[in-house]
């Protein structure tokens, strides 16, 4: 079961590549969410500095939007 190789211990067993695949699709889509989430804050951000009322509104729910669609995340950092 085990080798020795370098004094190092390694492990001559298969491996299990879902909860690999699982692990990088859980940070791309975190890395996907603060992208998003960052670029509607600095847009909402404008929207405010401008007055822009409908503007604002319009990112607001495209940042309601995100929080929704991304939701699953949260329970990950439950």
């Amino acid at each position: 079961m085990f080798e020795k190789y370098n004094d190092m211990a390694l492990v001559s067993q298969p491996y299990d590549l879902t909860d690999y695949k699982q692990v990088a699709q859980l940070v791309i889509e975190q890395a996907l969410f603060r992208y998003e989430r960052d670029r509607l804050m600095r847009d909402i951000d404008k929207a405010l500095e401008q007055r822009d009322e409908a503007l604002f509104l319009t990112l607001a729910q495209q940042y309601n939007e995100l929080l929704e669609r991304y939701r699953h995340l949260e329970e990950v950092h439950a």
